[in-house]
């Protein structure tokens, strides 16, 4: 069975588009749209509901239901609307990237003490987690601590890179500070911070994008919910493409069940 249009393109009215709620830990998926964004019509039918069948980068789609109003990526306007590729802002460090392939395989990063870390030599052979989080925020102070020990024992296969949402450097260094040692951070000054937080278009912290290196493409946007349910085994299915965590396995449906249907 398959369904005709299943969804509209108007925002879910209880989140707002979002996708997600807040909840005790951070974020659920909306029980109005079950974390798609989008209004659902009579002719939605089945348990897929992807009409645009797969996330691949940011801003291909919910395809998972994860409508985290993630956007841009490769071919989006944020790469180029501020300067040609290669080129740098005054105030900023970094160079402007052509594509967020491009943004990732140069990331300015820095480890716990503040040291630069090369991006390529940090993420080989690993899935990253991106961490849009603050300290200001008291469900990012909750999740942190599950999220270093998850850091912690997958250090050999995943890497968590912070996107401080802080309102100065200060602060941004300070939060940095007190996370496990084993987390990257981007610059508070970078234009690459800007631009991931531009690109993935974040409404609500804390989130964890997941981005696949090898294959340099967005996993999922739902990686907060993927860390918190399914710990054990969420980077395989990562380092396999798939979300760790779907609306799929918020409706219960097993994995025996879903074919092709990209869970």
């Amino acid at each position: 069975m398959s369904c005709d249009a299943g969804w509209s393109s108007a925002a879910c009215t209880k989140c707002v588009g979002h996708g997600s709620i807040p909840a005790a830990d951070g974020f659920d998926p909306c029980p109005q749209c079950g974390g798609a964004g989008k209004v659902r019509t009579p002719s939605a039918c089945c348990a897929r509901h992807d009409d645009d069948a797969t996330i691949g980068r940011p801003g291909a789609g919910h395809g998972h239901g994860h409508g985290h109003g993630h956007g841009g990526g490769a071919g989006s306007p944020v790469f180029g609307a501020i300067g040609p590729p290669g080129s740098t802002l005054p105030g900023f460090t970094g160079a402007i990237p052509g594509s967020i392939e491009e943004l990732f395989a140069t990331l300015e990063l820095v480890d716990h003490e503040g040291d630069p870390v090369v991006a390529k030599e940090a993420f080989e052979n690993k899935v990253v987690g991106v961490y849009f989080s603050a300290s200001r925020c008291p469900a990012c102070v909750r999740f942190s601590p599950t999220l270093d020990a998850f850091t912690e024992r997958n250090a050999a296969d995943y890497v968590t890179v912070l996107v401080s949402g802080d309102e100065d450097e200060e602060s941004a260094k300070r939060y940095h500070k007190t996370l496990g040692a084993n987390f990257l951070s981007v610059p508070f000054g970078s234009i690459h911070r800007t631009l991931l937080m531009t690109a993935y278009r974040v409404y609500a912290i804390p989130a964890l994008h997941v981005w696949h290196v090898a294959d340099e493409k967005h996993v999922t946007a739902w990686g907060h919910t993927a860390v918190t349910r399914a710990p054990e085994t969420c980077v395989a299915d990562w380092h396999a493409g798939e979300p760790g965590w779907s609306w799929f396995d918020v409706a219960g449906v097993p994995k025996s069940w879903r074919g092709g249907a990209g869970g």
